[in-house]
C-alpha cells in the first residue's frame, strides 16, 4: 500500500519536475495505466497532475485500452491534455514542433506520416521496434523510417530506457518507467528530456526514481556450508542504496548436502533494505556414477531415482533434492 502510494506521487513529482527543468511539453507514449480496470483514486490523480501542469502540453497516446479508460471515466480532461486519436494518424503543432502519432501501429505509416522538413518532426508509437512494420499492430519497422524527415520516435512498450539510431537526424527512443514497479523493471527508471531549441533535436535520460529494483544473482556453485551462502550474499550487497527493493536469486548448481536456509537469509538482510527477498533458481548438482557403490540410503535412493526411465531429467533432480533434504531431517 505504502509503495502504491508512492507511485502515484511520482506524478505530482513529475508536474514539479516539469516546472524545474522548464519543460513546455509531456509526451506519454503509451501505457500510462496496466490495465482496463482503473481505479478513480489513479485516474483523479492523473488528472489533478495534468491541472497542476497546466502551463505544460501533454501529448497522450493511447494503447488497446488508454483511450477508452479516459474518453469513459467521467471526468473532463483538462485542455492541455491532447490524446492522439486511437486508430488514426493524429497530429498537434507546437511552435516549429509537429507532434504525429498512431496506435496502433499498421503497416505502411510511416508512408502516411507527412513530415515537412523544414520542422521539428517527433512521431509517438507504442510497440516493438524491428526492421519492417508488420500488421501485428506492435511491430515498427525502423528501417521504413529512414530519409522521412522525422527527428526522433518517442517509443512505449518497452519499460526500460534504450535507444536506437534511424539515420542521421533521427533518434528513436524507449524512455523506459519513471520507476520500477516490479522485478521486470530493475536498474535506473526515469524519463527523457528532450530539447529542440538547436539547430538538430537532443535528447538526454535523467534519472528520477526515488527507488531502483535490483537483482542480485549468487552463483551457489563449489558451496559447502550455509555460511559460505551468506558471505556471499553480503559481498554481493556492497553499494546498493538501503531505500531500494532487492531480490538475491540464487543460482547455479550445488553439492545434495548443502543446506540453503533462504529464511535465514532473509532475517539477515530484510532490514537494511525497503525491500529484500530470496528467489532460488539453483538446481541441485549430482552425478549418478558418484554414487554407484555408495552403501548408504542416500546412494541406494539416487540409484533407485536415476534408474527410473519414465522421469525426465528435470524431474529426477527435483526428486533427488527433496529426497535427499527429507533424508537430513530438512523441510
Amino acid at each position: 500500500k505504502e509503495r502504491r502510494g508512492e507511485l502515484l506521487s511520482n506524478l505530482s513529482r513529475l508536474a514539479e519536475e516539469c516546472k524545474k527543468v522548464g519543460a513546455v511539453a509531456l509526451i506519454i507514449a503509451g501505457d500510462l495505466f496496466d490495465s482496463v480496470s482503473v481505479g478513480k483514486r489513479a485516474l483523479r490523480a492523473f488528472f489533478d497532475a495534468v491541472e497542476e501542469m497546466s502551463k505544460v502540453e501533454i501529448y497522450l497516446l493511447p494503447g488497446n485500452h488508454d483511450a477508452a479508460v479516459i474518453a469513459e471515466c467521467g471526468i473532463v480532461a483538462p485542455k492541455n491534455l491532447h490524446v492522439f486519436k486511437y486508430g488514426e494518424i493524429t497530429s498537434f503543432e507546437l511552435g516549429d514542433v509537429t507532434f504525429t502519432g498512431i496506435s496502433p501501429c499498421k503497416a505502411g505509416m510511416f508512408d502516411l506520416i507527412s513530415c515537412d522538413s523544414e520542422k521539428k518532426n517527433i512521431i509517438v508509437l507504442h510497440g516493438e521496434l524491428r526492421d519492417r512494420t508488420a500488421e501485428d499492430g506492435e511491430s515498427i519497422g525502423a528501417k521504413e523510417a529512414i530519409e522521412k524527415s522525422i527527428d526522433y520516435i518517442a517509443l512505449g512498450h518497452y519499460h526500460t530506457y534504450s535507444e536506437h539510431k534511424i539515420d542521421k537526424r533521427c533518434t528513436a527512443v524507449y524512455s523506459g518507467t519513471l520507476e520500477g514497479r516490479g522485478f521486470d523493471e530493475c536498474g535506473e527508471c526515469g524519463y527523457v528530456l528532450i530539447d529542440t531549441d538547436g539547430d538538430v533535436v537532443s535528447h538526454r535520460f535523467i534519472k528520477f526514481a526515488k527507488r531502483a529494483l535490483r537483482i542480485v544473482k549468487v552463483p551457489l556453485d563449489g558451496m559447502e556450508r550455509p555460511a559460505q551462502i551468506l558471505d556471499a550474499v553480503e559481498r554481493s550487497l556492497i553499494g546498493i542504496p538501503s531505500s531500494d527493493l532487492v531480490r538475491v536469486e540464487l543460482c547455479g548448481s550445488y553439492d545434495p548436502t548443502l543446506w540453503k536456509d533462504s529464511a535465514r537469509i532473509v532475517e539477515r538482510f530484510e532490514r537494511s533494505f525497503y525491500h529484500f527477498e530470496v528467489k532460488d533458481s539453483s538446481h541441485i548438482s549430482v552425478n549418478p556414477d558418484d554414487y554407484k557403490y555408495d552403501t548408504t540410503l542416500k546412494g541406494e535412493f539416487i540409484r533407485l531415482v536415476y534408474a527410473d526411465d519414465t522421469l525426465d531429467e528435470e524431474t529426477k533432480r527435483r526428486v533427488v533434492e527433496r529426497g535427499v533434504f527429507a533424508l537430513m531431517g530438512e523441510e
